[in-house]
């Protein structure tokens, strides 16, 4: 064989032998855990399985403040992970010691990601200075779960067996005081100490008047904040609701058809879904967006999964790696009914759309309503998920409604201990 034939074929060799593209390794930290952990895990299963440019691997690490600490520690030395599920709550104190990396426009067209496809409540918190800083996956917010059974007995529902609209702190009251009369618990809200639940509907109800909590670093919730401290006490001064009862408790005494209604969040859907389904002791249960206490407005407290890509010291992240994490964002965008599984309101406002949406038991019920009208934490780098601020409301809020201390006092205790991190530096 002459050269030439010999040169041509091994040409054409080259040209059909299959390329093998070596994959771009993508570490992921997350804090979900339980059913949120399980239906994150099949997102990033089903990300990894259908490409093989890149593939994630995940380390989950424990809820809240270890978490963060923990992140921003790693960051801080640039052995941090390419990128990590945040709370929205949380965009203003990362970029306030600039431990995130902002998102390029680059990145977004070349992962297809349409950000006019995201709730614009949810955008416009990722967005600091006219700079994206996290991709939103959800959001979860409170609700209002209710006990069918024992609300028909009080005649709050309406002829399509659903509670009939609550759009006044009277409406409320009136409502508690009916089911009182059946000898059933009115509301299952936790109040035990460290609890978070109070400081969360207390900022819904701040907002519900139009009034905020903090502005430049200065507490302004005024007359707001008390008539909705004192609002709450009431409730449970009344006779209304159970003093003290710790997370599992409040949940445990609904789902086992003690009480009327539940304020939680809507990670409890699951739960609420499978007591439905439960062939020995199933319930009926509704659930309805939180009660305009207030003026009529439907504000209510929420927080945000969302994915974000921490700022490694001296080890920025490659255009390569911060496409493929876009790449990811996209692809959970497109399944986003799957992470609706756990009762979250998906970030991608087209899935709710969507008549598989709308055909999930409870979910659509308050989706539409409650997506449009959340309230974040103030901005700080105090504030957000498990942070300082949450921290503190839970040592004193808890003792107003069980009536360990009047609520003025609780206030007090709250705002004095409280102001010290605003004069802090960002940390």
């Amino acid at each position: 064989m002459n050269k030439s034939k010999l040169w041509l074929l091994l040409t054409v060799g080259t040209i059909l032998s299959p390329i093998v593209m070596a994959q771009t390794t993508l570490q992921y930290w997350t804090l979900l855990n339980g059913g949120d952990g399980a239906r994150m895990k099949t997102l990033v299963e089903g990300f990894n399985a259908s490409q093989e440019e890149y593939k994630i691997e995940t380390t989950v690490l424990n809820w809240g403040e270890p978490f963060y600490t923990k992140l921003k520690t790693a960051t801080s030395l640039g052995s941090g992970p390419d990128m990590a599920t945040i709370h929205l709550s949380k965009i203003s104190g990362f970029t306030q010691t600039n431990g995130l990396e902002p998102i390029t426009v680059a990145a977004l067209k070349g992962a297809n990601y349409d950000s006019n496809k995201i709730f614009p409540l949810l955008w416009q918190q990722s967005t600091v200075e006219g700079k994206n800083y996290a991709l939103p996956i959800d959001t979860h917010a409170l609700v209002l779960y209710y006990n069918k059974d024992i609300v028909r007995k009080a005649g709050l529902l309406d002829e399509q067996g659903k509670l009939k609209p609550i759009v006044s702190l009277e409406q409320f009251n009136a409502a508690l005081e009916s089911v009182k009369q059946t000898g059933a618990i009115g509301l299952s809200m936790e109040t035990s100490p460290m609890s978070y639940m109070p400081y969360r509907l207390w900022l819904s109800m701040i907002r519900q008047q139009g009034a905020q909590t903090i502005q430049n670093n200065q507490f302004v919730f005024g007359e707001a904040g008390k008539k909705a401290m004192d609002a709450m006490a009431n409730w449970y001064s009344k006779g209304y609701a159970t003093k003290g009862l710790d997370y599992s408790s409040s949940t445990t005494e609904f789902l086992t058809g003690h009480s009327a209604f539940m304020l939680n969040g809507v990670w409890e859907i699951p739960s609420v879904m499978d007591k439905m389904n439960n062939k020995q002791q199933a319930m009926d249960i509704g659930v309805a967006p939180l009660p305009a206490f207030f003026d009529g407005n439907p504000a209510v407290w929420a927080d945000s999964h969302a994915i974000a890509i921490p700022n490694n010291k001296g080890k920025p992240i490659t255009a390569e790696k911060m496409l493929g994490i876009v790449k990811f964002a996209t692809y959970v965008n497109e399944h986003a009914l799957t992470w609706a599984e756990g009762g979250h309101i998906p970030a991608f406002e087209p899935a709710v759309n969507t008549e598989a949406f709308k055909a999930m038991p409870l979910v659509n019920d308050y989706a539409t309503a409650t997506a449009s009208h959340i309230v974040y934490e103030p901005d700080g780098w105090y504030s957000g998920a498990a942070g300082p601020l949450q921290a503190t409301a839970s040592k004193y809020f808890p003792a107003a409604l069980t009536g360990q201390l009047a609520p003025e006092k609780a206030l007090q205790m709250f705002e004095r201990d409280a102001g010290k991190f605003m004069n802090r530096p960002a940390r």
